[in-house]
């Protein structure tokens, strides 16, 4: 996939003479907006570089500025996308502002003590801009109080610091998931698709997802409102641990909620990448069964990797939104960059990816570009 993006960028700088516009930033205006995902499409589609400079110009010195990317894992497809596409986004940011960027990543491997000691090589190594998806919400605002303190810029990328910060503990920009919106209309969907076969909801299954993840906790916040919206404030919810994000920890303890539950008709995973964790448990179980056969268990799920694309396709999920990986990238390489420049930003800016059902999922993949297709080979 890199070598893809690769290959692209050169293409992108090579048509530099003949392209012309370009894709859009976030405005500002407020502290927080909520976009679509999908307009900005993704480094697969044609991306139109900045007209190039007039003879008298091409001599001036681009800015050299360095960035840092404290990576929490690179264990999962969409963390190789998160740091991808924003690699592709800075580079365009830059070409267009007149400066050169160097990016440095760090990769954290799941450990806390790891990713905040990468924040301090980060500083140390004299980076403007530092971004993190934090590993604990909770733990990260050390580590953001010592970046203000160096005078550097900090966007939290793709997670979200937790609520409880204040003063040099808040980002300077944060970029994420409409995380809660994006359990709350998935689940919308999965009341409608339920409503339409005819099949009142019993009990429903609660793959939380990981706890020290701030994504985790607004996803549970849009599960238990779309229940409440929908009418079914009461309906029993019988919840699973997940780890840090696990797939087998997940599978492992659904296993026994299926067997004490054999009832439950309706499921919501915080995200699809616990899908093949949760596969095997309602294989052994005797309940993974496509949408139209008898004992299928309607599914809902966040994030739309490419095992969540594969069961829409093939029934066995009913509804997913995606993360719109690439836009968050979009929006957080125009916001560093602005934040450098002076200009103001909209604090925090939340993305809400494509819509999917198991009867639309053929249509999307048709016209929309997905980050789940991009890195189907991961």
């Amino acid at each position: 996939m890199k070598k893809v993006l690769a290959m692209i960028l050169a293409l992108v700088m090579i048509f530099a003479l003949v392209a012309c516009g370009q894709q859009s930033a976030p405005s500002g205006g407020s502290n927080q907006s909520t976009s679509q995902a999908g307009s900005a499409g993704s480094p697969k589609q044609d991306i139109a570089a900045p007209a190039a400079p007039a003879a008298d110009e091409q001599t001036t010195e681009l800015k050299h500025i360095k960035m840092g990317l404290a990576m929490q894992s690179l264990q999962a497809a969409a963390f190789h996308a998160w740091a991808d596409y924003l690699q592709y986004r800075l580079d365009y940011e830059a070409e267009q502002r007149g400066y050169e960027v160097e990016l440095i990543v760090t990769n954290a491997n799941d450990d806390v003590t790891k990713q905040a000691n990468d924040i301090r090589d980060l500083i140390a190594a004299g980076c403007e801009v530092i971004f993190c998806p934090c590993l604990d919400s909770q733990a990260i605002l050390k580590s953001v109080e010592e970046v203000h303190d160096a005078g550097i810029i900090y966007v939290s990328y793709c997670r979200e610091v937790s609520h409880d910060a204040t003063g040099k503990q808040v980002p300077d920009l944060t970029v994420n998931f409409a995380s809660e919106e994006q359990a709350y209309v998935g689940m919308m969907d999965l009341w409608e698709i339920m409503k339409a076969d005819d099949v009142e909801p019993v009990k429903l299954i609660d793959c939380y997802g990981d706890k020290t993840d701030e994504n985790a906790h607004n996803r549970e916040h849009g599960l238990r409102r779309a229940m409440e919206d929908a009418g079914y404030a009461d309906l029993p919810v019988v919840e699973v641990e997940c780890g840090h994000w696990e797939p087998d920890v997940c599978g492992q303890n659904l296993a026994p909620v299926l067997a004490a539950n054999p009832d439950a008709n309706c499921m919501y995973s915080s995200s699809d990448f616990l899908n093949s964790g949760i596969q095997k448990a309602m294989e052994d179980a005797g309940m993974w069964h496509k949408r139209g056969e008898e004992g299928h268990v309607y599914f809902s799920a966040s994030d739309m990797y490419p095992l969540g694309i594969q069961h829409l396709r093939e029934g066995y999920m009913d509804t997913a939104v995606d993360q719109g990986c690439y836009n968050f990238a979009v929006h957080a390489a125009a916001g560093a960059f602005d934040l450098l420049e002076g200009k103001e930003v909209e604090q925090v800016q939340l993305v809400l990816g494509t819509q999917s059902t198991n009867d639309n999922i053929e249509e999307i993949l048709a016209t929309i570009p997905l980050w789940g297709n991009d890195y189907a080979d991961y």
